[in-house]
């Protein structure tokens, strides 16, 4: 059962890793551009104020860093997901860029990428069964002993 339960994490994992991997590859890629959406959240119905205020004051002046950060960021965090470096905290980091992501009314696969990155999160000892750092250390030990 709990052979089942790690690769069961492995796959939430992996998965979630490999799908953010590919947003931050598509946006860094894809001609990403922060400038139309700054309009579409100041019009949108759905955005509450305090994010308006957020995105028209912080985003939207830098949006040529933030072009950069966002997709960069996606990267680092797939990347840390998929060979199990760094987990959690690139969970926590996950569940915030989805959170942006709602909050800027774009829904599309982010709120079940957000239970992924719950589940991670919640579940970090199952996560890191099958990971770099268990594979590392597997190794020193025998090298050791």
């Amino acid at each position: 059962m709990k052979k089942t339960y790690y690769i069961i994490c492995l796959l939430i994992r992996v998965i979630s890793g490999y799908y953010i991997f590919m947003q931050g590859y598509e946006k860094l890629t894809g001609g990403f551009s922060l400038k139309g959406l700054t309009q579409v959240i100041a019009n949108n119905q759905d955005t509450p104020d305090w994010y308006k205020m957020f995105f028209e004051n912080v985003i939207a002046p830098n949006t040529t860093l933030w072009e950069w950060v966002i997709p960069l960021g996606e990267l680092m965090i797939g990347i840390a997901l998929v060979i199990g470096f760094l987990e959690y905290y690139a969970a926590l980091f996950g569940i915030f860029i989805m959170v942006n992501n709602l909050l800027a009314d774009m829904i599309f696969t982010y709120p079940i990428q957000l239970v992924g990155f719950i589940i991670i999160a919640l579940n970090i000892r199952g996560m890191r069964v099958i990971s770099a750092k268990s594979i590392y250390k597997t190794f020193v030990k025998k090298k050791a002993g």
